[in-house]
């Protein structure tokens, strides 16, 4: 099953990614840490929301 791809998440996915990858190159390692643990969290919430929205959908 392929879904529709929602644009805003994958921006801010992508800007974030590009981000670490900056921070890392640039030697920030708090900052890195900063920018995966926000990364991981906002791809977490946006997996649970889709997940709960399919659900009530096949309801």
């Amino acid at each position: 099953m392929v879904d529709k791809i929602n644009i805003v998440d994958l921006t801010v996915i992508v800007g974030l990614v590009i981000a670490l990858i900056m921070a890392i190159f640039y030697s920030l390692n708090e900052l890195a840490m900063s920018i995966a643990s926000g990364l991981l969290g906002y791809i977490g919430g946006t997996v649970k929301s889709a997940t709960q929205t399919k659900g009530e959908e096949k309801r």
